[in-house]
């Protein structure tokens, strides 16, 4: 079923833009209205039908990130189209799958797990597979001198990795994101940013402190990749991210120790996966893919940390969904403007 949803979280502007189990051309003019203020989204060829795809994500303040799935398909990005809408900055990292074509003014190749550095001042020329995405929408005027000059397309893989991290772990919060929280939020993402994209800075990139504080981020990531695997151990994980047992150790002793993260990163894995519109696993399915024992395990687990059943979280989510108030694509369309400008 399509939901066209903004809910508000004490303030906190969502959209979700499904498009699954509608007819072909419904879902393409939804699609076409949803990426719009971006790209014209179109077919390879004549004889393919017109793309579609489905997004669902939040406004955090002056930025936006979104999960985005979408099918095979061209994406363009015209000076017509460049001098109607605004020039963000978009780093859109591919989970699974890939484009090749013109972004940022040179021909690039991107594919999983990979971020592409899109910048919307410049013309793209894509030809995209089929993908499962996390975008984040940045105005340009919240980097300035950085936006200003050419941006790579792509980063080196120690930056890449990062990056990714960064993405991941910002989606994920802000499933359940607060108002409260999106000032930091924000500020945190965008001094991440600003160090990270810093040619001055490459050669001390990984000595940066505002970096240095992104190995918690780049182990976190480490953890979600590997959730079900029984091979995840604070060994593996030091190895994965280039720091010593001791050093893991350290990392993450404010948090109650590294074993105990990776049990509450489980939980909260399935919490964020029950919070997102685009989830279809079902539970036992979830369960198993976060690395629970057993159906029993997780769900005494997930009941002790947050005072509810799984079961009984995903129906009060679906509730919300339901009771939330329907809009129209001219909300989405009057945010790309505003964004940076408030």
């Amino acid at each position: 079923m399509f939901l066209e949803v903004v809910c508000l979280v004490a303030s906190l502007q969502r959209l979700d833009y499904l498009t699954t189990g509608l007819s072909h051309e419904t879902a393409a003019e939804i699609w076409r209205g949803v990426v719009g203020p971006l790209f014209e989204p179109r077919a390879f060829h004549p004889d393919q039908q017109s793309p579609t795809g489905s997004a669902s994500g939040a406004v955090i303040g002056d930025i936006m990130v979104a999960r985005v799935v979408f099918g095979a398909q061209s994406y363009r990005r015209d000076p017509d189209l460049i001098a109607r809408t605004p020039d963000h900055i978009l780093f859109h990292l591919y989970n699974v799958g890939g484009f090749n074509g013109l972004i940022s003014g040179q021909q690039t190749t991107v594919w999983s797990s990979q971020v592409a550095i899109i910048d919307l001042a410049q013309e793209v020329d894509t030809l995209a597979a089929s993908s499962d995405t996390i975008a984040l929408i940045v105005p340009r005027a919240l980097l300035p001198g950085l936006a200003d000059s050419p941006l790579p397309p792509r980063l080196d893989p120690a930056r890449n990795r990062l990056l990714a991290a960064h993405l991941m772990a910002l989606r994920e919060r802000s499933t359940l994101l607060e108002e409260p929280d999106v000032a930091e939020v924000v500020t945190q993402t965008l001094d991440f940013l600003r160090v990270l994209l810093d040619p001055a800075r490459a050669e001390e990139i990984t000595e940066s402190p505002t970096l240095a504080a992104s190995h918690l981020a780049l182990a976190e990531q480490t953890i979600r990749t590997h959730l079900a695997s029984p091979e995840l151990s604070p060994e593996m994980i030091a190895n994965e991210i280039g720091v010593s047992r001791a050093t893991l150790y350290r990392m993450f002793a404010p948090y109650g120790g590294i074993m105990r993260s990776v049990q509450e990163r489980r939980l909260l894995a399935v919490r964020a996966a029950l919070s997102d519109p685009l989830e279809t696993r079902r539970l036992s399915r979830l369960a198993a893919d976060f690395g629970f024992r057993g159906k029993v395990h997780f769900s005494r687990s997930f009941r002790a940390q947050f005072g509810i059943t799984a079961s009984e979280f995903r129906a009060e989510q679906v509730a919300l969904a339901q009771k939330d108030t329907r809009t129209d694509l001219e909300v989405l369309h009057d945010w790309w403007p505003r964004l940076g400008n408030r």
